[in-house]
Protein backbone atom coordinates (compact mmCIF):
# COMPACT_ATOMS: atom_id res chain seq x y z
CA UNK A 1 0.00 0.00 0.00
CA UNK A 2 0.56 3.78 -1.22
CA UNK A 3 1.38 4.20 3.00
CA UNK A 4 4.28 5.29 5.22
CA UNK A 5 4.11 4.25 8.71
CA UNK A 6 5.33 4.10 12.18
CA UNK A 7 4.96 2.92 16.18
CA UNK A 8 6.16 2.82 19.06
CA UNK A 9 5.51 2.39 23.24
CA UNK A 10 7.65 2.84 26.57
CA UNK A 11 6.82 1.82 29.86
CA UNK A 12 7.91 5.75 30.96
CA UNK A 13 7.79 5.52 35.11
CA UNK A 14 5.40 2.52 35.47
CA UNK A 15 6.34 -0.64 36.50
CA UNK A 16 4.73 -2.62 33.51
CA UNK A 17 3.79 -1.36 30.11
CA UNK A 18 0.19 -2.13 29.95
CA UNK A 19 -0.06 -0.78 26.57
CA UNK A 20 -0.27 -3.01 22.83
CA UNK A 21 0.05 -2.19 19.52
CA UNK A 22 0.03 -3.47 16.27
CA UNK A 23 0.33 -1.98 12.50
CA UNK A 24 -0.14 -4.68 9.58
CA UNK A 25 -0.92 -4.29 5.66
CA UNK A 26 -3.53 -7.30 5.52
CA UNK A 27 -3.23 -6.84 1.22
CA UNK A 28 -2.67 -4.54 -1.15
CA UNK A 29 -5.64 -3.08 -0.42
CA UNK A 30 -6.31 -2.63 3.66
CA UNK A 31 -4.07 -1.95 6.11
CA UNK A 32 -4.73 -1.88 9.78
CA UNK A 33 -3.51 0.38 12.83
CA UNK A 34 -4.43 -0.73 16.42
CA UNK A 35 -3.99 0.57 19.94
CA UNK A 36 -5.05 -0.68 23.08
CA UNK A 37 -4.25 0.17 27.21
CA UNK A 38 -4.65 -2.37 29.45
CA UNK A 39 -6.68 -0.45 32.64
CA UNK A 40 -4.23 0.34 35.86
CA UNK A 41 -5.83 -0.77 39.18
CA UNK A 42 -7.56 -3.73 37.49
CA UNK A 43 -6.16 -7.04 37.31
CA UNK A 44 -3.68 -8.37 34.07
CA UNK A 45 -4.24 -5.00 32.21
CA UNK A 46 -1.34 -5.94 30.33
CA UNK A 47 -3.04 -9.00 29.48
CA UNK A 48 -6.38 -7.50 28.19
CA UNK A 49 -4.20 -5.37 25.95
CA UNK A 50 -2.22 -8.21 25.20
CA UNK A 51 -5.35 -10.41 24.17
CA UNK A 52 -7.56 -7.68 22.53
CA UNK A 53 -4.65 -6.78 20.03
CA UNK A 54 -4.23 -9.78 18.48
CA UNK A 55 -7.60 -11.27 18.63
CA UNK A 56 -8.29 -8.56 16.48
CA UNK A 57 -5.83 -8.55 14.23
CA UNK A 58 -7.07 -12.35 13.38
CA UNK A 59 -10.17 -11.02 13.22
CA UNK A 60 -9.80 -8.88 10.91
CA UNK A 61 -7.68 -10.97 8.50
CA UNK A 62 -10.07 -13.47 8.05
CA UNK A 63 -13.01 -10.98 7.49
CA UNK A 64 -11.18 -8.61 5.03
CA UNK A 65 -11.36 -9.20 1.06
CA UNK A 66 -8.37 -10.41 -0.85
CA UNK A 67 -8.81 -8.86 -4.09
CA UNK A 68 -10.96 -5.98 -4.04
CA UNK A 69 -11.00 -2.60 -2.26
CA UNK A 70 -13.09 -2.24 1.02
CA UNK A 71 -15.61 -0.06 1.52
CA UNK A 72 -16.35 2.01 4.49
CA UNK A 73 -19.18 0.14 5.51
CA UNK A 74 -17.79 -2.88 4.65
CA UNK A 75 -14.66 -1.45 7.46
CA UNK A 76 -17.34 -0.98 9.51
CA UNK A 77 -18.39 -4.49 9.56
CA UNK A 78 -15.41 -5.78 9.31
CA UNK A 79 -13.93 -4.09 12.94
CA UNK A 80 -17.13 -4.47 14.93
CA UNK A 81 -16.23 -8.29 14.25
CA UNK A 82 -13.17 -7.75 15.20
CA UNK A 83 -13.90 -5.81 18.72
CA UNK A 84 -16.48 -8.95 19.47
CA UNK A 85 -13.26 -11.43 18.92
CA UNK A 86 -11.22 -9.10 21.28
CA UNK A 87 -14.04 -9.48 23.94
CA UNK A 88 -14.28 -13.23 23.10
CA UNK A 89 -10.70 -13.72 23.83
CA UNK A 90 -10.77 -12.10 26.80
CA UNK A 91 -13.51 -14.09 28.44
CA UNK A 92 -11.82 -17.34 27.49
CA UNK A 93 -8.76 -15.96 29.57
CA UNK A 94 -11.22 -15.36 32.40
CA UNK A 95 -13.01 -18.65 32.43
CA UNK A 96 -9.10 -20.01 32.88
CA UNK A 97 -7.77 -17.28 35.31
CA UNK A 98 -10.13 -16.49 38.06
CA UNK A 99 -8.02 -13.95 38.96
CA UNK A 100 -8.29 -12.05 35.29
CA UNK A 101 -12.15 -11.84 35.80
CA UNK A 102 -11.79 -8.01 36.12
CA UNK A 103 -9.67 -7.11 33.44
CA UNK A 104 -10.35 -4.57 30.77
CA UNK A 105 -8.67 -2.75 28.26
CA UNK A 106 -9.58 0.38 25.69
CA UNK A 107 -9.14 -0.70 22.28
CA UNK A 108 -8.67 1.94 19.11
CA UNK A 109 -8.35 0.41 16.02
CA UNK A 110 -8.38 2.14 12.16
CA UNK A 111 -8.55 0.39 9.31
CA UNK A 112 -7.13 2.63 5.76
CA UNK A 113 -8.02 1.38 2.18
CA UNK A 114 -5.86 1.68 -1.06
CA UNK A 115 -8.23 4.51 -1.65
CA UNK A 116 -7.13 6.16 1.64
CA UNK A 117 -10.76 6.28 3.05
CA UNK A 118 -10.15 5.31 6.77
CA UNK A 119 -12.64 4.25 9.39
CA UNK A 120 -11.48 4.35 13.09
CA UNK A 121 -13.46 2.19 15.78
CA UNK A 122 -12.98 3.24 19.73
CA UNK A 123 -14.04 2.21 22.88
CA UNK A 124 -12.24 3.49 25.75
CA UNK A 125 -10.22 6.70 25.69
CA UNK A 126 -7.48 6.16 23.88
CA UNK A 127 -7.38 8.96 20.48
CA UNK A 128 -6.96 9.06 17.25
CA UNK A 129 -6.15 12.32 15.89
CA UNK A 130 -6.41 13.60 11.95
CA UNK A 131 -3.25 16.52 11.49
CA UNK A 132 -2.83 18.92 8.49
CA UNK A 133 -3.21 22.85 9.24
CA UNK A 134 -5.10 22.07 12.34
CA UNK A 135 -5.14 18.51 14.80
CA UNK A 136 -8.62 17.35 14.99
CA UNK A 137 -9.58 14.75 17.18
CA UNK A 138 -11.09 12.10 15.92
CA UNK A 139 -12.55 9.91 18.44
CA UNK A 140 -14.75 10.80 21.78
CA UNK A 141 -13.41 9.57 25.13
CA UNK A 142 -15.53 6.86 26.85
CA UNK A 143 -14.41 8.59 30.47
CA UNK A 144 -15.95 10.32 33.40
CA UNK A 145 -14.12 13.63 33.05
CA UNK A 146 -15.38 13.64 29.39
CA UNK A 147 -19.13 13.40 30.61
CA UNK A 148 -18.64 16.06 33.08
CA UNK A 149 -17.51 18.31 30.03
CA UNK A 150 -20.62 17.45 28.09
CA UNK A 151 -22.52 18.42 31.24
CA UNK A 152 -20.85 22.04 31.09
CA UNK A 153 -19.77 20.97 34.61
CA UNK A 154 -15.81 21.23 33.71
CA UNK A 155 -13.94 23.09 31.09
CA UNK A 156 -11.58 21.14 28.58
CA UNK A 157 -8.90 22.60 30.35
CA UNK A 158 -9.56 21.44 33.28
CA UNK A 159 -9.88 17.54 32.60
CA UNK A 160 -6.52 17.63 32.48
CA UNK A 161 -6.29 18.09 35.74
CA UNK A 162 -8.99 16.65 37.31
CA UNK A 163 -8.67 13.88 39.79
CA UNK A 164 -10.81 11.48 38.51
CA UNK A 165 -9.55 11.56 34.68
CA UNK A 166 -8.32 8.28 34.70
CA UNK A 167 -11.73 6.65 35.60
CA UNK A 168 -12.83 4.83 31.88
CA UNK A 169 -16.70 4.39 31.28
CA UNK A 170 -16.56 1.97 28.58
CA UNK A 171 -14.15 -0.59 27.93
CA UNK A 172 -13.36 -3.93 26.22
CA UNK A 173 -13.66 -6.65 28.83
CA UNK A 174 -15.46 -10.16 28.79
CA UNK A 175 -18.57 -8.78 27.75
CA UNK A 176 -18.81 -7.26 24.60
CA UNK A 177 -19.95 -3.45 23.27
CA UNK A 178 -20.11 -1.82 19.95
CA UNK A 179 -17.74 0.63 19.50
CA UNK A 180 -17.86 4.41 18.21
CA UNK A 181 -17.24 4.76 14.37
CA UNK A 182 -16.01 7.12 12.35
CA UNK A 183 -15.78 7.62 8.93
CA UNK A 184 -12.81 10.36 7.20
CA UNK A 185 -10.37 10.65 4.26
CA UNK A 186 -6.65 10.38 5.24
CA UNK A 187 -5.64 12.33 1.77
CA UNK A 188 -2.36 14.39 2.81
CA UNK A 189 -3.52 14.34 6.20
CA UNK A 190 -1.35 12.36 9.06
CA UNK A 191 -3.20 10.40 11.47
CA UNK A 192 -2.07 9.54 14.95
CA UNK A 193 -3.41 6.87 17.03
CA UNK A 194 -2.34 7.21 20.64
CA UNK A 195 -2.92 5.84 24.75
CA UNK A 196 -3.51 8.67 27.13
CA UNK A 197 0.26 8.52 28.23
CA UNK A 198 0.78 11.22 25.06
CA UNK A 199 -2.04 13.23 25.65
CA UNK A 200 -1.84 13.47 29.09
CA UNK A 201 1.58 14.73 28.50
CA UNK A 202 1.75 17.00 25.46
CA UNK A 203 -1.14 19.82 24.43
CA UNK A 204 -3.05 19.39 20.71
CA UNK A 205 -0.55 22.38 20.09
CA UNK A 206 2.39 20.81 20.51
CA UNK A 207 1.35 17.23 19.02
CA UNK A 208 0.65 19.18 15.91
CA UNK A 209 3.72 20.53 15.72
CA UNK A 210 5.75 17.50 15.69
CA UNK A 211 3.80 16.13 13.22
CA UNK A 212 4.70 18.69 10.52
CA UNK A 213 7.63 16.79 10.25
CA UNK A 214 8.71 14.66 7.05
CA UNK A 215 10.37 11.96 8.88
CA UNK A 216 7.47 9.43 10.21
CA UNK A 217 9.66 7.59 12.49
CA UNK A 218 11.08 10.66 13.54
CA UNK A 219 7.68 11.69 14.49
CA UNK A 220 6.73 9.03 16.43
CA UNK A 221 10.34 8.53 18.73
CA UNK A 222 9.98 12.56 19.33
CA UNK A 223 6.54 11.83 20.67
CA UNK A 224 7.15 9.16 23.05
CA UNK A 225 10.47 11.03 24.10
CA UNK A 226 8.69 14.70 24.88
CA UNK A 227 5.62 12.26 26.72
CA UNK A 228 8.72 10.20 28.79
CA UNK A 229 9.71 13.48 30.01
CA UNK A 230 6.68 14.90 31.49
CA UNK A 231 4.59 11.84 33.04
CA UNK A 232 5.51 8.38 34.05
CA UNK A 233 2.12 6.99 32.21
CA UNK A 234 2.54 3.83 29.36
CA UNK A 235 3.00 6.04 26.26
CA UNK A 236 1.92 4.46 22.92
CA UNK A 237 1.96 6.28 19.63
CA UNK A 238 1.34 5.38 15.77
CA UNK A 239 1.49 7.85 13.37
CA UNK A 240 0.47 7.38 9.46
CA UNK A 241 0.56 8.63 6.11
CA UNK A 242 -0.43 8.40 2.72
CA UNK A 243 2.88 8.53 0.17
CA UNK A 244 1.59 11.83 -1.67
Amino acid sequence: MNLTYCGGTHICGRPVNEDSYDMIEMNSNLALFVVADGLGGHAAGEVASGLAVPALVDSVRAHAPTEASCSPEQMREILNEGFIAAARAIADDCRINVKHTVMATTLLAALVSDTLDCVVANVGDSRAYLGGTDLKRITKDHSFVQELFERGLITEDAMQLHPLRNIVTRVISAVPVTPDFADLSLGKNTLVLCSDGLFGALTDGEILSEIQGTDVPGICQNLIERSWVINRDNTTVIVVRAKI
